[in-house]
């Protein structure tokens, strides 16, 4: 996960020296980060499902060696289409590993600790993105932007060998589903037509093109359900999608995407824009937003584990409202020091969230369904993002008074508080029965949460 996310941050802040080394212009070389962003969010649901029938261990390999071919070609791109198409197919093989890796991390820990588990790969996420961008502009200054991806090629090898001593072979399927390919074509119309035309309209506005798109999206939406209700194994099964759990985290994630990635593009607008700050001196001042979401991760799990993940989801949603409303009075006011506070309490908020959310989705579904669960979770934040991005970028991209911004930051608080109230509608896994089943790393089935509880109590029970 580190080797496919940190070379993300360092593409944008370097755009300019791309298109300078490539002959090109920065427009086109935009593409390089939403061209990959619209293609994962296309394609992650039919991977994640292809893992749930296919194996996750073979498909997080296939995905890292994936990622990790086209990172060297990306290096040794020779023009500007080149280097999307390079970096795109990199990215597809990086959307493959993350489903699987939260269904063989979720395997692996007993449902009451699973949120603890989301909790370390949030925290490695987020430590991927300050790496990125504490030592992607020095790089670039000093030796170019190549070696970047030359390091993650690497660090994907090098990540490589240990997977494939301790990840334990997939367990052969009773029954060989088929492949619902028409569901996969249909769902990824579906994406890629909302997913675009969001993305698409902020920039070329109202076109024929934009609105198409967004009109194909439902009709696209309404096929893929009269598919799927009809195919023989579904690859979108409408089980998953009943679940009150999956519906919750689903809109609450799409939420707080859109609010999150929304400011992660315009607060850097703000500082140099309005404050006047140095693309270095911004760089710096954002870290701190990341560097806590490092830091909350261990203190996530351990407060999902005690006090369960709704209370935690619900409570991080809150306080990222009440601080999103600190970030609008810095951003009016132009008070450089209350922007650093509010940032940096704004990365503590949001990574209390992220492993309730993820430990969640793992709880709505039966094991067999980890996969297709956590990749609905990680398309709808990437669907969030582009419409945050689009949005916010929008009202404010473009202004040079701190207006525009405070009222961006207004919004995002009114978006938290929003996912706050739908996240009240989530059940904990020991508010109830649960679907999964307890893991214990030895190499034989696992044994149900109600036959250990059995066993406990036998124990306990004296004898006559």
């Amino acid at each position: 996960m580190f080797s496919t996310t940190f070379p993300v941050t360092v593409l944008s802040i370097s755009i300019k020296p791309i298109a300078e080394d490539l002959h090109s212009v920065p427009s086109t070389i935009t593409w390089v980060t939403t061209a990959p962003m619209l293609a994962a969010a296309v394609c992650t649901p039919v991977l994640g499902r292809l893992g749930d029938l296919r194996g996750h261990r073979r498909m997080y390999l296939a995905g890292l060696l994936t990622a990790s071919f086209f990172a060297l070609m990306t290096a040794l791109a020779w023009s500007a289409f080149s280097l999307i198409a390079f970096r795109t197919l990199s990215q597809l093989g990086a959307a493959a590993t993350v489903p699987s890796t939260f269904a063989m991390l979720f395997r692996s820990f007993p449902p009451n600790e699973r949120v603890r588990a989301s909790s370390l790969a949030s925290g490695t996420l987020a430590a991927a993105s300050v790496v990125g961008v504490i030592i992607g502009g020095p790089l670039i200054d000093l030796i170019g932007w190549r070696p970047i991806f030359f390091m993650q090629t690497a660090i994907s090898f090098i990540a490589l060998v240990p997977a494939l001593i301790v990840l334990r072979p997939d367990k052969p399927s009773q029954e060989r589903d088929p492949i619902d390919y028409l569901g996969a074509v249909v769902l990824g119309v579906a994406t890629f037509a909302l997913t675009f035309g969001i993305n698409r309209i902020g920039v070329w506005g109202p076109t024929p093109v934009t609105v198409g798109a967004l009109v194909v999206a439902p009709l696209a939406a309404w096929l893929l359900i009269w598919v799927e209700r009809r195919a023989a194994a579904p690859l979108l099964p409408l089980r998953v999608l009943s679940a009150r759990n999956t519906r919750v985290v689903i809109a609450t994630t799409f939420l707080l995407g859109l609010g999150w990635m929304g400011n992660f593009i315009v607060t850097p607008l703000l500082l140099q824009s309005v404050m006047g700050l140095t693309a270095a001196i911004t760089s710096l001042v954002t870290v701190p937003r990341a560097g806590s979401i490092v830091l909350v991760s261990p203190f996530a799990g351990r407060l999902g584990i005690r006090f369960g993940e709704r209370k935690l989801v619900v409570g991080s949603c809150i306080a990222l409202s009440l601080v999103m409303c600190l970030l609008s009075f810095a951003a009016y006011t132009t008070t450089l020091i209350v922007v650093i506070v509010a940032l940096s309490l704004s990365g503590l908020a949001f990574g209390n969230a992220q492993p309730g959310l993820l430990s969640a989705m793992g709880h709505a579904v039966s094991e067999k369904d980890f996969g297709l669960a956590t990749s609905l979770q990680q398309t709808s934040n990437q669907i969030g993002g582009v419409v945050g991005i689009g949005l916010f970028t929008a009202i404010a991209a473009d202004s040079t008074t701190p207006g525009p911004f405070a009222f961006v930051y207004l919004i995002t608080a009114g978006i938290a508080a929003l996912a706050a109230v739908i996240s009240l509608r989530m059940r904990d896994s020991h508010a109830g029965p649960v679907h999964s089943q307890a893991v214990v790393d030895d190499g034989f089935d696992p044994a149900p949460i109600e036959s250990i509880a059995a066993a406990e109590q036998a124990v306990r029970t004296p004898t006559t």
